[in-house]
Formats: structure tokens, C-alpha cells, sequence
């Protein structure tokens, strides 16, 4: 395929009500497309001016339709097939000319989210969000001619080479090559996030791209990476590439279509919706999208089958006028710092490139157009909170989308459970499964549902938060001591509000054995940083940028012993950085300790020096957070935990030195800390631990400001008490308790001091929980 002109809009088919998740094309150029709308339609060509008809309505499904193959007609099967797949778990095979399904496939158990064309003739495939991809034969549909069970999380996509492989990309982050018999060949890894679609282009090679807004070009016989891709700016959800891969057309969250000529961006298309869900080709290299407006768009690079220049217009009019997400564009650039109008005056660098423009009034992004060599606005920026490259407003949990992860904080003094739904679902059944999967109490069924219903009305768009928002430098900025605690926000109920009626069941929170983790970050913003700092570093502090490029190895998994070595070394050495630079290492190695193969690497008396250097008390506040979040990670593997145990008491004499506990989040990263110990010590039956740890409590205590952070040092001291095992230690304990005056004050006056509906209820509860165990 010789380089072609640029793609423009050739023609727009307008009839589903919501997003259009998936398309398929027959060589004639009929286009099928699938929606949340229920329904699929087929588009004929009217062969008029690049139009088309709709042909045909889809019946058979009940829940949102969400993927869709076709199999071209052939001499056995004159009409061709279409298959759809959608989120009530069944498969609908439609011969073409019908609108009924000629069968029905119950044997996924969850959404059925990817179908592709085999390369064997009347074969297909599926994948699911049940952990599987199955290889289905059109003449026998009664069952799969293969079962695919690999994954950890939902199968997003599955494609067959050319070679006789099937290839699958998960939420798990992998990407499986198969043989035809079902053994796993060859694992894959490389995506840092939900791996989206696949695309074969050779024999032996294919692409696929992920949410970590990257494509990657990989080896199918060698189990290999060729190569990635980066270029757009948020999740990558759909992909499509012509033979031998000299063109790739890519589609995502950040509105745009990118056109890759021998793995650099050629052209940037950008589209008036934001979401723009899935890309396939014809057989006469247009392109065809469906988007989260409810369009099909169909581009062309053939100057013939261009839209008229009137409807060219109104597009370019219509993305213009597209208002933009300012968080996702600008994220916390302050408008008055924007440069005015007459930077347009100078050329992009490279195609897509955006510039956002204060124009007195009025704040627009303009992207370069290298073909047509101009600025082209794009939008109008709007103040607006919620989307990120990291968020999108668009909700995975475990790895499957939601319109609504709800955070609902019940008990325990962990994390909030997360309460997925999605639109269209019956409240009652999803709180009904939340409640079982949760093993909460019936009662609380009404006030579950009720509480869905209420906050999924179309007007609020719920912000839930991403795991991957730092709770400590927040956003994609990396700046010590900013941003939330709890890494969670959106709504949170709080015990005991799911009640029934007049009962009011208050949860238990104590004792609590599961180790707390601080796992939530912003990895690439802390690697930006990373960077910055090391290029600043003098000479006997500064990492050669081949050795820097293996620290982010340490958080991913399948990386070989040596490159994990190396790395560890590394990450040793930053560590040993300045008081003023070191927070990036520090808060990498709290992070890495989560990973076993570190924890037993770098949780060894080597690391004691840096450990003390940080929580002084003359240690930077910021150093004293993120060493103390180290602290309470380390518990969660064997090495980690026996260091922290050893060391227990140095520890909490130096926490106990400190003049002040610092803000919120230094609260809540030494009370995670002292929480962890002591299930530590419970665990194996320390009773001088225990009692140093109480003196360490009681007299922490009075000097918490934070709610959370005073919440989980209540549970610490509830489990320090109910969990003793010895009948004798235990009473020594309580008794021990009843002489800190200061401390039995603050029990009596915070579980007095809280009403039903105050954001403190679950502290009240548990002091009375320990007013209980006490009295």
C-alpha cells in the first residue's frame, strides 16, 4: 500500500442512542455495528455519494451489545454470518439477511466482550470477561473447538495469526500466545495496564494496544517484543492494521485516530466525542469507527470518496466546538500562565501536537496538522474535574468496565469496597450480589439499592477515583506532601448507614488480621521525577540512564533474576540520594517491598541506615512519610516482616521522638504502620511487643488530628486487645489501657461525640467497640 493521501471523513451513519462499541465490515463494504443502545444495525452502500442505508435492526439481546464479527458469504454459506456478543453473557449468530438469530451460545458466564473472524473458513473466536476465549466452528455450534484458560482477569480481545496461533490480551496485563491445542506458548509482558485489542500483521507477528496508551509490536514464534509504539495520550481501546503492518490505525480516549506509516504517526484525526471505542478497515484501506456519541464515522484516503466540502466543514466545525475536559488537557496549568494566540503564528513539530491557547475570554486547544500544515482548533476548554489520562472517566474493577465503581466504606478500617454498576442494571440484584460477595448483612439490602439508585442518575457524573492517583502528590503532578490520603473519593457510605428500617446493625471492625497495604500511585509521574532529579544530581550521585530504565522493572512482573538484581542494585544506590532528592527512591521502595522477590532482596539490615536517616525527628516531613509507608509495606512478605520485628523497638522509639505526627498523610502512613506491627506481633504471640507497642498507642493517641489516621491507631489498639491470645496477657493489657487517662478520655469522648450521619460514626463505633473490651 503506497502512501496515501490524508484521511478525511467520507460518511457518518446516525441512528444507535449510545456508544457504539464495536464494528465489523463484509468485503462488499456492508458495515455492522453493535451499541449500549441493545441493538445492532447493518449499513448497506447506497452506492450514491459514499452513503449508506440502514438494512437491517438486530433483535436478541437484552443487555448492552458489545462486540461483532462477521463471516463473509462463501459457496457453502451464500449470505455470510454475523456474530454479536454482549454484556447478558450470550452470543447471537445471525445468518446476514435475518434479524432473528439463527442460535443462541450460552457458555460464556460473564460479558462477552471481543469476536474475531478465524483466518479457517466459517470459524470464529471469543473472549470474555469470564476469564476466557473459546474457537467456535459455525457447522457446530453445540460446543467450543477449543477452551482458552489462562487469564486472571477478563480476556478484552483474541485474534488468530495467519500461523495457526490465537493470541489473547486481559486485564491482567499479559498477552498469551496459544497453540491450536490450547498450551500456552509463550506469556507476555510489557503492557502496565488492561491490554485492549490485538491485530495480526504478518505470519508470525501482530500488535495489540492497552490502556497504558502504548502499542506494542511483538513476535508471536519467539515470544518477543519488536517494538512500541507511543503516541496517544490515554487509553488505547481499539486497533486495526493492513497487511505487513506498514499502516496501523489506532483509536482511544483522547478523541483522537492516529495513522502510523512504518511505526510513526502520519496523521491525527480528531473526532467531536471522547470516547472513541473501536477502528476496523474495508478491503479498500478506509477506515471505519464507532465512537461514544453514537456514531459510525467512515474515513477515507481516496480524494474520491471524500465528503463534499459542505460536510467537511461542519466536522471541522463540529470538533471545534467539542467543549474539552481542562484536567485532561491542561491538568493544573494556571490559565493566566497560557501563552496568547500568537503561538499558532510558528508550525507544530509534529503532527497532533496540541497547544492550548488563552484567547482572552475564552481558552481553546488547537492541534497541528502536518499535512495540511496549520494550526486546527479542536475545542474549547472547560474547568472540569474527574478525567486523567489515568482515570478517563471510564471504571475498571477487577479488570471489567462500569459506568460506576461506587467506594462504599463499611468496616474494618480498610480500603472501601467497591460496588460495581452499570447502567440499566437492576439495582436490588446488584446489591444483593454486593451483599453476598461481601457477606454483609440482608438487612442492609434496601438501603444498598436505594443508595445505587440515588447516585446513578444521568446528571452527576460520579467521580470514584483510580488506584493509580497518588494519595500523596495527587494527580500527575509529583510534588511531596499534595494531594488526598486515601487515594479513594467519590461517595462514601459509613457504618453504620446500611440499615433496615429501624435496626441499626453496627460492624465489627476488630480484631483485624489482614496486613494494610499503600499501594496507590502515580508511577509514571514519579519516574518523570526520577529522571528530573538525577539529571540535577553532581557526578557521585548520578545513575547512568541505562541503569535508571530497570527501576520500573521492579514493579512489573516475569522480569528475569538478573535484570531484578541489577535493578535492586540500582534502587540501593538512589536511595543513598540527598535528603532534598531522595523522596522518589523512597517512595519506589515502598512500592517495589509489595513484590516478594524485592521484599527479600532489599529487606535486609542494609536498608536500617536509610530507614533511621528519615524518621528522625529533624527529617524532611515528606522523607518521614513515605519511610513510614515503607515500614508498613514491608509486613507484607516474610523478609520485610522479620526486619520490621527485629527492629520493632528502634522503630517505635524514634516515633515516639518525633516532635510533631505531621499532616494527614503522615498521620495515616505511621498509624498504617503501628496497625501493621501489631497484627505482626499478634500473629506470632509477642507479649513484649505488645506491651511496648500499647505505651507506643497510648501515647500516639492524643496527639492525632486525622480522622482515618486515629481510626486505623483504634483498631490497632482494638486488635492489640482482642486478638492476645492468652487470657492472662490479655488482662494485663486491658489493665495496662485503664491507667492512660489521656487515652480513655479521647475513647469516651469520640464514641459519644458522633451522630448516624457523621463522617466519624465508624470511629465512634469502634471506641465503643473498645470501651466493650475494657470495661
Amino acid at each position: 500500500m503506497d502512501k496515501p493521501s490524508p484521511y478525511k471523513l467520507s460518511s457518518v451513519l446516525l441512528g444507535h442512542t449510545a456508544d457504539v462499541r464495536a464494528v465489523a465490515t463484509f468485503t462488499d463494504g456492508t458495515v455492522v455495528s453493535v451499541s449500549r443502545d441493545k441493538t445492532a444495525r447493518v449499513w448497506k452502500p447506497t452506492g450514491k455519494e459514499n452513503k449508506y442505508e440502514q438494512s437491517a435492526l438486530l433483535k436478541g439481546h437484552s443487555n448492552f451489545v458489545s462486540a461483532v464479527c462477521v463471516i463473509n458469504p462463501s459457496e457453502k454459506s451464500p449470505n455470510g454470518y454475523i456474530i454479536t456478543g454482549s454484556n447478558d453473557n450470550i452470543i447471537c449468530v445471525y445468518v446476514a439477511n435475518e434479524t432473528m438469530p439463527m442460535r443462541t451460545i450460552t457458555t460464556h458466564q460473564n460479558t462477552v466482550c471481543n469476536l474475531r473472524t478465524g483466518k479457517k473458513e466459517d470459524t470464529f473466536l471469543s473472549s470474555s470477561w469470564d476469564l476466557t476465549a473459546k474457537l467456535w466452528d459455525i457447522n457446530d455450534l453445540s460446543k467450543p473447538q477449543l477452551n482458552l484458560v489462562g487469564h486472571t482477569a477478563a480476556v478484552w480481545c483474541v485474534a488468530d495469526l495467519p500461523n495457526g496461533n490465537i493470541i489473547t490480551g486481559s486485564a491482567d496485563k499479559l498477552v498469551i500466545v496459544w497453540s491450536r491445542d490450547g498450551t500456552a506458548q509463550h506469556k507476555l509482558t510489557g503492557h502496565t495496564d488492561c491490554v485492549r485489542d490485538i491485530s495480526d500483521i504478518k505470519e508470525d507477528e501482530f500488535i495489540t494496544c492497552a490502556n497504558d496508551a502504548t502499542i506494542r509490536h511483538w513476535n508471536a514464534k519467539l515470544g518477543t517484543c519488536l517494538g512500541t509504539y507511543c503516541g496517544h495520550e490515554n487509553y488505547i481501546y481499539g486497533i486495526a492494521a493492513t497487511i505487513n503492518g506498514t499502516y496501523v490505525f489506532s483509536s482511544g480516549e483522547d478523541r483522537t485516530v492516529r495513522v502510523w506509516h512504518n511505526a510513526e504517526i502520519s496523521q491525527t484525526i480528531v473526532l467531536p466525542t471522547q470516547s472513541i471505542w473501536c477502528i476496523k478497515l474495508f478491503s479498500n484501506g478506509d477506515v471505519v469507527t464507532g465512537s461514544s456519541d453514537g456514531a459510525v464515522r467512515i474515513f477515507s484516503s481516496n480524494p474520491e470518496r471524500y465528503a463534499n466540502s459542505e460536510m467537511l466543514e461542519a466536522f471541522e466545525k463540529e470538533v471545534a466546538n467539542t467543549t474539552l475536559n481542562a484536567q485532561q488537557v491542561i491538568g493544573d496549568m494556571n490559565v493566566r500562565d497560557l501563552p496568547d494566540s500568537r503561538v499558532l503564528l510558528q508550525p507544530g513539530q509534529r503532527d497532533g501536537q496540541t497547544k492550548i491557547v488563552n484567547e482572552g475570554d475564552t481558552v481553546r486547544a488547537y492541534s497541528w496538522s502536518q499535512n495540511e500544515q496549520r494550526w486546527i482548533r479542536i475545542g474549547d476548554v472547560m474547568g472540569a474535574s474527574g478525567s486523567t489520562a489515568a482515570t478517563s472517566g471510564k471504571q475498571l474493577y477487577n479488570g471489567i468496565e462500569y459506568d460506576y465503581v461506587f467506594s462504599v466504606d463499611i468496616q474494618d478500617g480498610v480500603p472501601p469496597l467497591k460496588l460495581p454498576y452499570n447502567k440499566g442494571q437492576d439495582p436490588w440484584h446488584v446489591a444483593q450480589r454486593f451483599l453476598h460477595d461481601n457477606n454483609l448483612s440482608q438487612l442492609f439490602l434496601d438501603q444498598v439499592a436505594n443508595f445505587i439508585v440515588k447516585n446513578s442518575e444521568p446528571a452527576p457524573i460520579l467521580n470514584t477515583g483510580s488506584q493509580f492517583v497518588d494519595p500523596f502528590t495527587g494527580g500527575s503532578r509529583y510534588v511531596p506532601g499534595s494531594g488526598t490520603s486515601s487515594g479513594t473519593s467519590g461517595i462514601t457510605v459509613q457504618p453504620p448507614t446500611f440499615s433496615s428500617s429501624n435496626t441499626s446493625i453496627s460492624p465489627s471492625y476488630i480484631p483485624h488480621f489482614k496486613y494494610l497495604k499503600l499501594e496507590q500511585a502515580n508511577l509514571s509521574a514519579i519516574f518523570v521525577k526520577l529522571r528530573e532529579l538525577n539529571a540535577k544530581q553532581e557526578s557521585m550521585y548520578k545513575i547512568a540512564e541505562e541503569k535508571l530504565e530497570t527501576i520500573d522493572k521492579l514493579t512489573s512482573d516475569g522480569v528475569s533474576e538478573e535484570v531484578r538484581i541489577n535493578a535492586i542494585s540500582t534502587l540501593k544506590d538512589l536511595l543513598e540520594w540527598p535528603s532534598d532528592t531522595v523522596f522518589p527512591a523512597l517512595d519506589i521502595a515502598r512500592l517495589t517491598v509489595l513484590h516478594k522477590e524485592v521484599n527479600d532482596q532489599l529487606c535486609t539490615e542494609e536498608l536500617l541506615p536509610i530507614i533511621r536517616r528519615h524518621i528522625k525527628s529533624d527529617a524532611a516531613s515528606s522523607n518521614q512519610m513515605l519511610t513510614f509507608r515503607l515500614l508498613a509495606n514491608m509486613f507484607q512478605h516474610e523478609k520485610g516482616e522479620k526486619l520490621c520485628l527485629d527492629y520493632r523497638d528502634e522503630m517505635l522509639e524514634s516515633l515516639l521522638d518525633l516532635q510533631s505526627l505531621g499532616n494527614k498523610n503522615n498521620q495515616i502512613a505511621i498509624s498504617t504502620y503501628i496497625l501493621n506491627l501489631i497484627i505482626a506481633l499478634n500473629k506470632y504471640d509477642d507479649t513484649p511487643g505488645r506491651t511496648r507497642a500499647l505505651n507506643a498507642l497510648a501515647t500516639m493517641l492524643p496527639r492525632l488530628s486525622e480522622p482515618e489516621a486515629i481510626f486505623r491507631t483504634l483498631v490497632g489498639l482494638g486488635t492489640l486487645l482482642a486478638a492476645t491470645p492468652d487470657p492472662d496477657d490479655r488482662n494485663k493489657l486491658i489493665s495496662a489501657v485503664r491507667q492512660f487517662e489521656n487515652a480513655l478520655n479521647i475513647l469516651r469522648t469520640l464514641s459519644e461525640s458522633a451522630t448516624d450521619l457523621s463522617a466519624s460514626k465508624k470511629v465512634a463505633n469502634c471506641c465503643k467497640q473498645i470501651i466493650d473490651l475494657i470495661a
